[in-house]
């Protein structure tokens, strides 16, 4: 910063402290009025009860939905990608291998599934397993990481794959409001509970749910919903307990007529069911 010229010794004597002082106040000042504007305040979290919202208009998707069992996503081809993946070279195949060594003995079963590559990227890979050794939902996923220098075994468990929107989305499930009345073949609108796939600390999701994915064919209707993540101030640790399903209010763009109504939030989708019933 260039200072001004000193007119003599004594006003200069005083003049450069006196400006860098205040220069250093406005500073502060800038940036604190920056800091505020790059920081918009969190909206309250809502409380229960929480009156029905009504959900924006439905859309037909992009054809840019994922799946998830609850860590990384993967493409819905993955499920039905090529096996025999614990027979393949590559390091990523090696660390599939070595999960298999590693968590195996707790899967009874596991030395006769055949798994397959269901996606992957720069950070690691998941591989799945169909089996009926364990009961519904059938699927077994492994996952492991690459941590820029070695693929290593992360986890292996069950999974219940589960259709996410977006990356602003995560997973939900929908069942019909049992206390409003049941839609008849005239109805267009529905009265539906909506519970979030992530923890929430068992916050309502209102306020946070997307536009529905709504598919018609003959015989079928299928809704698809998703839940933005609550935003919490960082480093809050939010539990998971399961909260009632929060209220809403979806209108179809035609009568439901005599089909049946599908959750399509899973793979393949399902009759919608309370989460918590």
């Amino acid at each position: 910063m260039t200072m001004p010229r000193r007119a003599g010794p004594d006003r200069g004597a005083h003049r450069g402290p006196l400006v860098v002082v205040v220069c250093a106040a406005v500073l502060v000042a800038i940036l604190a009025a920056c800091s505020a504007a790059a920081t918009p305040p969190m909206p309250p979290i809502p409380t229960w009860p929480v009156p029905p919202e009504t959900l924006p208009s439905a859309t037909m998707g992009d054809g840019t939905a994922t799946l998830t069992c609850g860590g990384p996503t993967f493409p819905t081809t993955g499920l039905d990608a090529p096996v025999d993946a614990e027979h393949a070279s590559g390091p990523e195949f090696d660390a599939l291998r070595a999960s298999l060594a590693k968590f195996g003995d707790s899967f009874p079963g596991s030395t006769s599934w055949t798994w397959r590559l269901a996606g992957s990227d720069e950070t690691g890979a998941i591989f799945l397993a169909k089996t009926d050794d364990l009961g519904p939902p059938g699927w077994v996923s492994i996952e492991v990481g690459w941590d820029g220098t070695s693929w290593t075994p992360l986890n292996m468990g069950q999974c219940d794959p589960h259709v996410v929107l977006s990356a602003e989305f995560g997973p939900a499930s929908w069942a019909l409001d049992p206390t409003a009345s049941a839609p008849g073949p005239d109805s267009t609108v529905l009265h539906i509970l909506v519970w979030e796939g992530t923890c929430s600390g068992g916050a309502p999701a209102t306020g946070r749910i997307s536009a529905p994915v709504v598919a018609y064919t003959v015989d079928t209707v299928t809704i698809t919903l998703g839940v933005s993540a609550l935003h919490v101030p960082p480093g809050t640790a939010l539990g998971c307990p399961m909260p009632p399903g929060t209220p809403a209010v979806l209108t179809l763009s035609e009568p439901l007529g005599h089909r049946t109504l599908l959750d399509g939030g899973s793979s393949p989708p399902a009759p919608p069911s309370p989460a918590n019933g």
